[in-house]
């Protein structure tokens, strides 16, 4: 089997073309959006600041670029991949509805309201009348699986204690609700591109895997920035690092230990510092770091199959760009 290399040259072509080409799925996205409701502009705002990550967006258009010059279609569909991850979030966190009035000004603060999944359900809405417009039913088809993955994805994230979910758990639900909409991109692309079955199967698992990547390394980087930590031990969300202390790291007796701590409440403050402890103990950064690059080796290996020249995607199977 050929090996594929990344080399610099291409990693610098491929960094100049994907400013341009985000930066047209940005401007889809307060277009499609609008701001004629409250909250809009602050929604806006919010999908389009650095800290959300772009690889959704960049897989979709390199993979686009495989058949043609992305046109307004593609980018289009880009934004609908924005709206459809940014509903899950708010559909994920609905709590403490009482405090819905007082959140009105700032679209963080949302998260956790009754707002939130009206909000969400909003996004849902615009994105299928894009895609509609858009006219492609193959793509319309591939992006509504993808939603019903994701839901599927929220009533298994809910089925297990979040705090004490197994590796496996974490896998099945995060391939629901994360990387299947990585897939889903890819996929859309090669509809879009006229391409072949076998190339839509191939992108769409390329997608995937590369999805899964960055949420481990997504996951990764709330290790060493305490209020992130916090949040993710206050809004009892899955978390990568988490499953794989307790269930391949830790030896029986202090798993049990752990584990009824994290079931039976604790203080916040203190647990985090016991579990910044055991991840440097146990070394889980190396551990999911590991875990990531042998989902972008996989995903590598899914261009070797395809029926085309690759070289667009092949900086996303590099650890540092995703």
């Amino acid at each position: 089997m050929k090996r594929l290399v990344v080399e610099p040259a291409t990693c610098e072509k491929f960094i100049l073309d994907s400013e341009n080409n985000l930066q047209r799925v940005q401007n889809a996205v307060e277009k499609n959006l609008g701001v004629s409701l409250p909250f809009m502009a602050d929604i806006a705002h919010h999908m389009i600041t650095p800290h959300n990550n772009s690889t959704r967006s960049l897989l979709l258009l390199q993979s686009a670029s495989l058949f043609k010059k992305p046109d307004q279609a593609i980018v289009d569909i880009g934004s609908t991949l924005e709206f459809l991850h940014t509903a899950s979030a708010l559909h994920r966190h609905i709590k403490e509805p009482e405090n819905a009035r007082r959140h009105q000004r700032h679209v963080q603060k949302l998260w956790g309201s009754e707002a939130s999944v009206l909000l969400g359900d909003y996004l849902l809405s615009i994105s299928f009348q894009i895609l509609t417009r858009v006219g492609n039913l193959d793509v319309l088809e591939c992006v509504s699986l993808a939603t019903q993955n994701i839901s599927r994805g929220q009533v298994l994230e809910i089925s297990a204690p979040i705090f004490t979910a197994t590796p496996k758990h974490w896998r099945r639900v995060t391939r629901d609700k994360f990387a299947g909409l990585f897939g889903a991109g890819a996929q859309s692309a090669a509809y879009w591109g006229d391409a072949s079955q076998t190339t839509v199967s191939t992108l769409f698992d390329f997608g995937e895997h590369l999805g899964m990547a960055v949420k481990l390394k997504t996951d990764l980087e709330f290790l060493n920035d305490e209020k992130r930590f916090s949040q993710k031990l206050n809004d009892e969300e899955l978390w990568s690092p988490l499953c794989f202390l307790i269930h391949e790291c830790m030896p029986e007796s202090e798993r049990r230990e752990m584990s009824e701590k994290l079931e039976n409440g604790f203080d916040v403050e203190p647990m985090i510092k016991e579990l910044s402890f055991l991840f440097e103990k146990y070394k889980i950064d190396e551990m999911i770091q590991t875990e990531a690059k042998q989902e972008l080796k996989q995903a590598g290996e899914c261009l070797v199959n395809l029926e085309m020249d690759a070289s667009p995607l092949q900086p996303l199977t590099s650890y540092s760009m995703i």
